[in-house]
């Protein structure tokens, strides 16, 4: 199997630290690992390979057999894992858009509810696999990606309106890199039950600049919280996403179960200046998936607006 990761962020260097180890292993079933990363990220990669930091502090060090910043040029891939921003998914999708054949398979994993729609709304041939990933991890430096929490689990499965076969050389592989995966005939519930948390934690904690647990001790931000997330459930559910009665309270006590100084991802970017961040994948999706649907989505409007 040949596989491509465009994006060796937090996430991207996590899929590469895990199969990066079969590289070279007989009988692994993988024959070559590229990877697509920019900057000095990549040159580091270059010149020194990737350096994976687990959990518990192991330190893996990868040579993929390729490392480039551009999919033009590079051999077909069997499975293409998409791990950019949400910024930059468009022209990620165009890029490898060329390299999909018929039995090439898409994997995105990245923080949103639309990802799919969006990457398969480019991409006509080959199998799109939705799907969300549970997992913190960063860039430490150049050249090293830190693994710090979360199981590093794949939620994916078929797509709605197309027979999908499961991928069984694909799943082997995430067994033997020791990647913990769950296969759903139906993805959509677990990946919106993921966005119903990060969407209006991730906002809310960006405008008022507080951990997830000074948000739940705010009366006010954890009313506007929970409002939020019912807002994005009601989104879900209008695009006949089969979510739980008690999805809102549910996602209320995994937040509470979280360590009370964490920030999110959104929060840290805005803190940090960063230029480009995910406020409109966080906001924005939720607000146009909810216009179309005929959902109002007032308190997700407010914070997106505040961060503007």
């Amino acid at each position: 199997m040949h596989i491509l990761i465009f994006g060796i962020g937090g996430i991207g260097g996590f899929i590469t630290g895990k199969l990066g180890a079969l590289l070279g292993v007989p009988g692994s079933g993988l024959d070559s690992l590229s990877v697509i990363a920019r900057g000095a990220h990549l040159d580091a990669i270059r010149s020194q390979g990737l350096t994976y930091i687990g959990p518990e502090g192991g330190e893996t060090l990868i040579h993929p057999s390729l490392a480039t910043d551009t999919p033009e040029g590079l051999p077909p891939a069997d499975v293409i894992f998409l791990c950019v921003k949400g910024y930059d998914l468009d022209s990620a999708t165009d890029l490898i858009a060329p390299m999909v054949r018929e039995n090439t398979v898409v994997l995105p994993l990245l923080n949103g509810a639309d990802i799919y729609d969006r990457v398969r709304g480019e991409i006509q041939g080959g199998t799109v696999l939705p799907g969300a990933i549970y997992i913190s991890s960063a860039i430490l430096k150049p050249g090293t990606v830190r693994h710090t929490g979360g199981p590093g689990l794949i939620i994916t499965g078929g797509e709605a309106d197309r027979e999908t076969p499961r991928p069984h050389e694909l799943l082997q592989l995430f067994e033997k890199a020791g990647i913990p995966f769950e296969w759903h005939k139906d993805p959509f519930p677990p990946i919106w039950t993921k966005f119903i948390f990060i969407s209006p934690f991730g906002l809310i904690t960006a405008v008022s600049d507080k951990t997830i647990g000074e948000v739940l001790e705010d009366p006010a931000l954890s009313c506007d919280v929970e409002g939020m997330m019912r807002e994005v459930a009601e989104v879900a559910r209008a695009k006949e996403v089969n979510l739980p009665a008690d999805i809102v309270e549910k996602t209320l006590e995994k937040a509470a179960a979280f360590p009370p100084d964490t920030k999110t991802s959104l929060q840290r970017d805005i803190e940090a200046g960063k230029p480009k961040d995910e406020r409109d994948l966080f906001g924005g999706a939720v607000i146009r998936m909810g216009a179309k649907a005929g959902v109002s989505t007032p308190l997700t409007e407010k914070y997106l607006n505040a961060l503007c």
